[in-house]
C-alpha cells in the first residue's frame, strides 16, 4: 500500500487561459457563475487548495483528484477493490515480474495527436530524471534500474525497466516478482502521461519552468484545464473529443472554501456535492445536512485514519509509548467528537482494508495502567512533551485537546503546538516535535514502508527496526497475495509492539450529493472514473 501521507503541500500554483464563461467570483461567498444557455456546469466543493497540477509534481490529494479527471492514469481502483482500464486497457503477467500494458488506441491527446507507448516511456523518464523537480516517485523503485527514490542513472540514453513493444503495448520489468494489485498501486495508478511531441525540447531541470506545466494545455482526460483562481476554484471544460464519448457537462468547477462553507453552499445548491477528503462536512453538520430536503446523503465506510507520531529519539522507551496509549480515550473522540461515526484501530489499516490484521487487541483506555508503565519506565514528570497538531481540521485539533488532558491525567504534560500543514511537514521530517498528529489516505495495497522502513521517506518518528526492514522488504517482495497477507499480519503485530506511531481513529464521512445530480457522486477511490457520465438535470 503506497499509503501517502496528506501532510504534503506544494504552494506552487497553476494557471491557464480565461474562462468561457463567468467563473466563481471568491472562495466560498459568492453566487455560481450564470450558464450560458443550453450548458451545464457542475460546482463541487473542497476545503483544500490544491498546489501544483503538474502531472510529474503532485503532492497534494486536492491536486491528485484534479489531475486524474485531466490526465488519465494507467488504471485506477474503484471501490470495490478492482482496478479499471483508464488510458491502459489491460495489464497483464506470466511471472509477476514482467508486466505487458496494453493501451488503447482510440485515446487522443486533445491536440489531435494520438498517445503513444513512447508518450508513457517519455513520462517515465521525466519523473525518473533526477534534475526533474518531482513530487514523491518512489513509485518507481519497483522497476529495473531505478533506486529507492525512484530515480535512475544520470546519462542513460534509454529508460530502464520498461521498453515499447509496438505504438500500443510496453513491457514494464520489476526487480523481483511482485503481487500484480502492488504493481498496479505502485505504477499504473501513479503515472500520468505527458504529451511528448509538445515536451521533447524541454529540458528536465526547466519542466516545473515550462509554459505547459503552468497552463496543462494539451491532455487526455474527459475534461480540459482551463483555470486555476488561487485559492478560489479550478475551472474545468469538456473534452469533446474524449475516447469514451463527449462529457455531459460542459464545465467542472472545484470551488476551494472553508469547511463551515460547504453546507450553506449545499443548501442554496451553489455547490453539488462535496469531496470527502478533501472536502470534508464536519460532524457537527452531519444532521443538518442529511435534513436538506435538496440534497442526498451517504455515510462512507472508515477508508481513512488519524494518527499519532511517536519520536522514539526522545520518547525512547517503549513502556512510555504504551503508556500514553493507555492514557488516551480514544473511544470519547468517537462518541463525542465523531458522533459514534468511525472505528478505534491501532494500525494504518482500517477494517475495510484486505489486509487487515481482525486478530490484533486494540489498546484500551486504561489510566491506571499507564500510571503503572510510567512509574516502571521511571518517567520524570517534570518533562513537558511537544504536541505538534496541524490546524485545519477541527475534529483533530479537538482531538489534540482530550490527548494533552488525557496525558495531564497520568501524569505527562503535553504543549500543544499548533502549526499549518507546510510546517508541520517540515517539523516531521526534522523530527523537530515530541508527538505529532496527522492523517492517512486509503491504498489498496499494504505496503507502508514508507512511514516504517529505516530512513523512509515518511518515518517522522525516526523508528528504526531490522526486524520491520525485513519484513517490509518481504511484503514488497512477495508476490503471492496469500503469502503477503501473512507478512503484513506480523508487520502490524511489530508496529502495536514497537508503537512507533499508533492510529487515534478512522471517521466515516458524510457524502452529499444535489438531487439534481442525475449522474455521479462523491468516492473515496475512483470517484472520476466515469466523470464523462456525469449529468445533472
Amino acid at each position: 500500500m503506497a499509503v501517502s501521507s496528506i501532510m504534503s503541500l506544494l504552494l506552487v500554483s497553476a494557471c491557464g487561459p480565461a474562462a468561457k464563461e463567468a467563473a466563481p467570483a471568491s472562495a466560498g461567498g459568492t453566487e455560481p457563475a450564470k450558464q450560458a444557455a443550453g450548458n451545464k456546469s457542475m460546482y463541487i466543493g473542497i476545503s483544500s487548495a490544491p498546489g501544483s497540477m503538474n502531472p510529474v509534481n503532485l503532492t497534494d490529494n486536492s491536486a491528485i483528484y484534479i489531475d486524474n479527471i485531466i490526465f488519465m492514469p494507467l488504471m485506477e481502483p474503484d471501490e470495490s477493490f478492482q482496478f479499471q482500464p483508464r488510458l491502459a486497457d489491460s495489464i497483464e503477467t506470466k511471472d509477476n515480474q514482467t508486466y505487458t500494458v496494453k493501451l488503447n488506441p482510440k485515446v487522443k491527446w486533445t491536440d489531435g495527436q494520438p498517445v503513444t507507448a513512447e508518450d508513457v516511456i517519455f513520462t517515465i523518464s521525466i519523473m525518473g530524471n533526477s534534475k526533474t523537480i518531482t513530487g514523491n516517485t518512489t513509485f518507481l523503485s519497483i522497476l529495473d534500474g531505478f533506486n529507492n527514490a525512484g530515480k535512475y542513472e544520470d546519462g542513460k540514453t534509454e529508460v530502464p525497466g520498461v521498453k515499447k513493444i509496438d505504438d500500443h503495448t510496453l513491457e514494464f520489468h520489476t526487480k523481483q516478482p511482485t503481487d500484480p494489485t502492488f504493481f498496479k498501486e505502485q505504477v499504473a495508478k501513479n503515472v500520468r502521461t505527458l504529451p511528448q511531441h509538445v515536451l521533447k525540447d524541454v529540458s528536465p531541470a526547466a519542466f516545473h519552468q515550462a509554459e505547459f506545466a503552468q497552463k496543462l494545455n494539451v491532455s487526455d482526460g474527459a475534461f480540459k484545464f482551463v483555470n486555476y483562481a488561487k485559492d478560489q476554484y479550478v475551472e474545468l471544460e469538456a473534452n469533446k473529443d474524449y475516447f469514451l464519448g463527449a462529457p455531459k457537462l460542459d464545465k467542472l468547477y472545484f470551488k476551494i472554501m472553508p469547511a463551515s462553507n460547504l453546507v450553506a453552499q449545499l443548501q442554496t445548491g451553489e455547490i453539488q456535492m462535496n469531496v470527502t477528503g478533501i472536502g470534508n462536512i464536519a460532524v457537527e453538520d452531519f444532521e443538518r445536512v442529511k435534513n436538506m430536503s435538496n440534497v442526498t446523503t451517504k455515510m462512507e465506510k472508515p477508508f481513512n485514519s488519524q494518527f499519532m507520531v511517536y519520536n522514539v529519539k526522545t520518547i525512547a522507551n517503549p513502556k512510555v509509548r504504551q503508556a500514553i496509549l493507555y492514557a488516551i480515550n480514544r473511544k470519547l473522540m468517537v462518541d463525542n467528537l465523531l458522533k459514534g461515526e468511525g472505528e478505534i484501530t491501532d494500525v494504518p489499516y482500517t477494517s475495510v482494508h484486505p489486509y487487515y490484521n481482525k486478530d490484533l487487541q486494540v489498546y484500551p483506555y486504561d489510566p491506571e495502567k499507564a500510571k503503572q508503565l510510567l512509574k516502571e519506565a521511571g518517567w520524570d514528570s517534570s518533562t513537558t512533551l511537544r504536541f505538534a497538531v496541524p490546524t485545519g481540521n477541527k475534529v483533530r485539533e479537538q482531538s489534540a485537546d482530550i490527548i494533552a488532558e488525557n496525558l495531564r491525567a497520568v501524569g505527562i504534560k503535553a504543549q500543544i503546538q499548533k502549526y499549518d500543514f507546510p510546517t508541520l511537514l517540515q517539523k516531521g521530517r526534522s523530527h523537530d516535535f515530541d508527538l505529532l498528529l496527522s492523517g492517512m489516505v486509503f491504498n489498496l495495497d499494504p505496503d507502508v514502508s514508507p512511514f516504517f522502513q529505516t530512513n523512509g521517506p515518511n518515518n517522522s518518528s525516526g523508528y528504526s527496526s531490522p526486524e520491520m526492514d525485513q519484513l517490509l522488504q518481504q511484503g514488497k517482495n512477495e508476490a503471492d497475495p496469500a503469502k503477503r497477507k501473512v507478512i503484513y499480519d506480523q508487520i502490524q503485530q511489530l508496529i502495536v509492539k514497537d508503537l512507533p506511531q499508533v492510529t487515534l481513529y478512522a471517521d466515516s464521512r458524510l457524502k452529499a450529493i444535489s438531487k439534481k445530480v442525475k449522474v455521479g457522486e462523491p468516492r473515496v477511490l475512483g470517484m472520476f472514473i466515469n466523470v464523462h457520465e456525469w449529468d445533472l438535470e
